[in-house]
C-alpha cells in the first residue's frame, strides 16, 4: 500500500512539474543560451538548496529546479519540451510507444507482432521506427496544453495517419521533407494516429486519413491539393496574414521608420527574392505584438538608397532592428544562411523601444517582470504622461540615453499615458490622498512582487515642459542605487487591476471575427463529411424549414378565419344626447370618430347626414329638429358627413353597393346633400333616405338603386326636374321621418356591402 502510495505522490509530482513552464522555473528567456541555463541553475540550486534554506517549500522548490535543469540542459530534451510540454524526451517515447505493460485500451498483441522475432512489421506509415511520425506524435493533452495556446504565436502543422493506409506510405516521405524544413524556421509539427488518439481525432473532425492541416490562432485550416513539397510549402506560407511583412522601398521607408508612435520597434528583412520566405514570416509572426517589420528585394530597382545607406550586400540575407532613431538600427544581422535561432536571438534581444510604453498588460509583464526576492527585485520607472506631452518624453528619452541604467537588466524605463489607464494611476494615486503636499508628481518606481502584486513609490520631484531633468535625475539615480543595493522594500503595496490594451480591436470588428470564426468551424464539419451525408443534412434541414413554413402559413390561416368567427370587439356608442335632454349630440364623421360610430360601433344605427359647407347650418338645425324624438333610444346614434371632405368615401361604398359595377368618377355634390345613411356598421349594411326629386326618380326607375341616387346625372342636367320646382334647402328632409318608420318597421329595403370604406379626405 506505501508503494502504491508513492508512485501516485510521484506521478502527481511529475503531473505537476510537466503543467509549469520550466523557463518560468528558472526564470530565463526561452531564448537563452546553454551558458545562461547553467549560470540561472547553479545559482537558483545555490538559493535553494535544503541544506541553506530553511524555507518550508525549499525541497519542492529545488526539485523543481533541478527536474527544469535536467530537461533544459539537454539540447534534444529541450527540443522535445519546447515542441510538446514534455519534461523529457524519454516521457514522450514512452506515452507514443505505449508503456511496458502494455496499452490498457489497445490491443494486447500490438508490441508482440511488430517486433515479433527482432522484426520491424510496418503497416502504413505508422511504424514504430524513429521516425518523423514518433518524434513529433501528439496526443489531446499536448493538443490542448500546447499547440492551441501557442497557435497565437506560430502555425502548427498536424498529419492523421492510420495503419494500412495506402496513400499515407506515398506521401510520408514529402512530408518528411517538410517537417525537416518547418524544424529549421521554428514551425510547430505534429502527427497523430486517428485510430488511437480518439478524443484529439473527434475534435479536429478527422473522418478520413491521411490528413493535413494547420492550426493558427486557434483556427484549423485543411490542406486541399495534390501533395507535393511546392504545394505544402505555399499553404503553409499561405497561413501568415497578408500584410504581416510591408514591402519596402526607397519610397515609403522613411514613413515607415517613423511609426514608432505606436509602440512597437521597426525590423526590416533583406533577401535577394520578391517572395518573403517563412524563416522570415515565421519570427515575423512570433513577435507580432512587439515589432511591425518590413521587406525589402535587393534585386529591386528602387531600393537603392536603402543598400547604400545602410551599406548592405544585395546577395545576403540581413535584418535591422530600428528603434526611436530612424537614422541607424539598434541591431543589426547579414549573413549569406540565417538560423532560426539567431534570428530570435536579435529580435529578442532588441524587442521594445528605448522608451516603451505600457499599453496592455502583456506589455507590463514583459517590461516589468515579477520578482519575489527583495534583493532581486527589478524595478520599473514609469513616467506619467499625456499624449499630448511629447516634450516630457522627450526628456525622458534623452537623459535615458546618457544614463548608466540603460542597459542594466534590473532596471527598465517606461511610460504610460495618463488617458488609457486611468484606472491603473487611479489605483497609483490612492495612498497618495494622505500627502499633504500638494506637489505634482508624475514617475513612479514600481517593483512587481508577483502578477498584479506591486510595491511603489512617487519620487518628489516632477517631470514637467518647464522643468529640467537635474532634479529628478539626481533624486531618481540615487534611490534606484539604494534599492538595487538592498533588500529595502518600497514606500506602498496595492494590486493592480488589468491594463487597458491600446491595441486590442474594435467590439464590431471582434465581432465578425468570431462570427467568422464559427462559420470556418461550420465550413469544416460540414466538409469532413462525406457527400451523401453532406446532402442528407440539406435535405433535412431543407424539410424541416419547409415543414416550418407551412405550419405557419396554415396556423395564419386558422387564425384568419377564427378571427372572422368571432364578434368583434365593439365600442360603447356615444351619447345621442346631452346630460339635461334637452339637445341632440351631433357627431362630425372623421377619421377619429369613425372607429367609434361605424367599424367597431355596438349593435344599432347611426345616423349620418350628409351636407356642404353652403347648407350646413340650415340642415343640421333642421336635422336636429327631426331627430331629437329619437334621441331616447340609446341604440342610435346622429352624425353628419362634410362631402367637400369625404365625397371619395360616399362615391366608393355606392360603388361597393352595386358590386363595382359602376365606377363613380365625378359624382355631384349637389345631388347628394340632404341624403341619409342609417349605418349598422357591426351588421356591415346601410339604409339610404334620398330628397324630394331622388325619391320621385327611384318611382319612375322602379327602384333602381344607380339611377334613383343620381349616379348617372351629369352636372347640366342634375338639377333639373319633370316639374321645374325648385326645391329649397329646408324642404330636402321632409320625407325623413316617414322614412325612420319604414326603417323601424322593415320596410325600407336594406343595403349590403362586403367592407366599409376608408375615410380618407380628398
Amino acid at each position: 500500500m506505501k508503494c502504491h502510495s508513492a508512485v501516485f505522490c510521484l506521478l502527481f509530482f511529475v503531473e505537476c512539474i510537466a503543467d509549469e513552464d520550466l523557463y518560468d522555473v528558472l526564470g530565463i528567456r526561452r531564448s537563452a543560451s546553454t551558458k545562461e541555463i547553467k549560470q540561472a541553475y547553479k545559482n537558483l540550486a545555490r538559493e535553494w538548496h535544503p541544506d541553506k534554506n530553511k524555507d518550508p517549500s525549499a525541497a519542492d522548490k529545488f526539485t523543481k529546479i533541478n527536474e527544469a535543469y535536467e530537461t533544459l540542459g539537454d539540447p534534444e530534451r529541450r527540443s522535445q519540451y519546447d515542441k510538446f510540454g514534455y519534461t523529457s524526451a524519454k516521457e514522450h517515447r514512452q506515452q507514443s510507444r505505449g508503456s511496458p505493460f502494455g496499452d490498457p485500451f489497445g490491443d494486447p498483441f500490438e508490441g508482440f507482432f511488430h517486433h515479433f522475432g527482432g522484426f520491424d512489421f510496418k503497416f502504413g506509415g505508422s511504424g514504430f521506427t524513429d521516425t518523423f511520425i514518433e518524434k513529433n506524435n501528439i496526443n489531446m493533452r499536448v493538443y490542448e496544453t500546447k499547440i492551441l495556446p501557442d497557435s497565437h504565436q506560430k502555425p502548427y502543422v498536424l498529419y492523421a495517419y492510420a495503419e494500412f493506409c495506402y496513400e499515407c506510405v506515398h506521401l510520408e516521405p514529402v512530408l518528411e521533407k517538410l517537417f525537416k524544413e518547418l524544424e529549421f524556421v521554428g514551425i510547430g509539427m505534429g502527427t497523430f494516429h486517428a485510430g488511437k488518439a480518439q478524443r484529439l481525432a473527434v475534435e479536429l473532425r478527422t473522418t478520413r486519413v491521411p490528413r493535413i492541416m494547420a492550426v493558427l490562432n486557434g483556427r484549423v485550416t485543411d490542406f486541399r491539393g495534390r501533395v507535393t513539397l511546392h504545394n505544402l510549402r505555399q499553404f503553409v506560407r499561405g497561413l501568415f496574414p497578408n500584410k504581416l511583412i510591408q514591402p519596402i522601398n526607397d519610397g515609403n521607408i522613411d514613413d515607415f521608420l517613423s511609426g514608432w508612435e505606436d509602440n512597437r520597434m521597426r525590423g526590416i528583412f533583406f533577401s535577394p527574392k520578391e517572395e518573403i520566405s517563412a524563416l522570415f514570416l515565421a519570427p515575423a509572426f512570433y513577435y507580432k505584438s512587439f515589432v511591425t517589420f518590413g521587406h525589402v528585394n535587393t534585386n529591386s530597382d528602387d531600393v537603392y538608397k536603402i543598400l547604400r545607406k545602410f551599406n548592405l550586400h544585395s546577395g545576403h540575407k540581413s535584418l535591422l532592428m530600428f528603434n526611436e532613431d530612424s537614422q541607424s538600427p539598434v541591431a543589426s544581422l547579414s549573413m549569406q544562411q540565417m538560423s532560426r535561432s539567431t534570428i530570435d536571438e536579435v529580435i529578442e534581444s532588441n524587442k521594445f523601444l528605448l522608451l516603451p510604453r505600457i499599453s496592455s498588460q502583456t506589455y507590463f509583464e514583459q517590461l516589468c517582470p515579477a520578482e519575489l526576492k527583495a534583493k532581486r527585485k527589478k524595478l520599473c520607472v514609469v513616467l506619467i504622461t499625456k499624449k499630448s506631452e511629447e516634450n516630457e518624453r522627450t526628456k525622458f528619452r534623452r537623459y535615458l540615453q546618457k544614463s548608466s541604467f540603460l542597459n542594466h537588466e534590473r532596471v527598465r524605463f517606461t511610460y504610460m499615458y495618463e488617458e488609457t489607464q486611468a484606472n491603473i494611476i487611479k489605483t497609483l494615486n490612492e495612498n497618495e490622498e494622505s500627502d499633504s503636499s500638494g506637489a505634482e508628481k508624475n514617475v513612479v518606481i514600481i517593483w512587481r512582487v508577483e502578477k498584479n502584486h506591486l510595491s511603489y513609490e512617487w519620487l518628489k520631484n516632477a517631470l514637467t515642459k518647464d522643468s529640467d531633468m537635474h532634479d529628478l535625475q539626481k533624486e531618481l539615480e540615487m534611490r534606484v542605487k539604494q534599492l538595487l543595493n538592498s533588500d529595502e522594500s518600497l514606500t506602498y503595496r496595492t494590486i493592480l487591476p488589468e491594463f487597458h490594451n491600446e491595441h486590442a480591436l474594435h467590439l464590431l470588428v471582434r465581432i465578425f471575427h468570431r462570427f467568422q470564426h464559427w462559420g470556418e468551424r461550420l465550413w469544416l464539419f460540414v466538409t469532413s463529411m462525406d457527400p451523401v451525408t453532406v446532402l442528407t443534412l440539406f435535405m433535412a434541414i431543407a424539410m424541416v424549414f419547409g415543414m416550418g413554413y407551412f405550419m405557419s402559413t396554415m396556423a395564419q390561416i386558422e387564425e384568419e378565419q377564427l378571427r372572422e368567427r368571432q364578434p368583434r370587439q365593439s365600442r360603447p356608442r356615444p351619447p345621442s344626447r346631452t346630460p339635461d335632454q334637452k339637445r341632440v349630440n351631433l357627431y362630425e364623421l372623421t377619421p377619429d370618430t369613425y372607429d367609434t360610430l361605424v367599424l367597431n360601433s355596438e349593435a344599432g344605427l347611426t345616423m349620418i347626414l350628409l351636407v356642404n359647407y353652403e347648407s350646413g347650418d340650415k340642415l343640421l338645425n333642421k336635422y336636429k329638429e327631426i331627430v331629437l324624438p329619437l334621441t331616447r333610444y340609446s341604440g342610435l346614434s346622429f352624425a353628419f358627413l362634410r362631402l367637400e371632405s369625404y365625397i371619395g368615401w360616399y362615391s366608393h361604398l355606392l360603388e361597393d353597393s352595386v358590386g363595382h359595377k359602376v365606377e363613380l368618377k365625378n359624382i355631384n355634390i349637389n345631388n347628394c346633400i340632404g341624403t341619409v345613411l342609417a349605418v349598422n356598421g357591426m351588421r356591415k349594411y346601410y339604409y339610404i333616405y334620398q330628397p324630394k326629386k331622388a325619391r320621385k326618380w327611384i318611382r319612375q326607375s322602379g327602384k333602381n338603386i344607380p339611377s334613383a341616387i343620381g349616379m348617372f346625372d351629369s352636372d347640366e342636367n342634375s338639377d333639373s326636374d319633370q316639374d321645374s320646382r325648385v326645391i329649397l334647402v329646408e324642404e330636402l328632409l321632409d320625407g325623413l321621418i316617414d322614412w325612420f318608420d319604414k326603417v323601424f318597421d322593415g320596410s325600407q329595403r336594406k343595403i349590403r356591402v362586403s367592407s366599409w370604406p376608408d375615410l380618407r379626405a380628398v
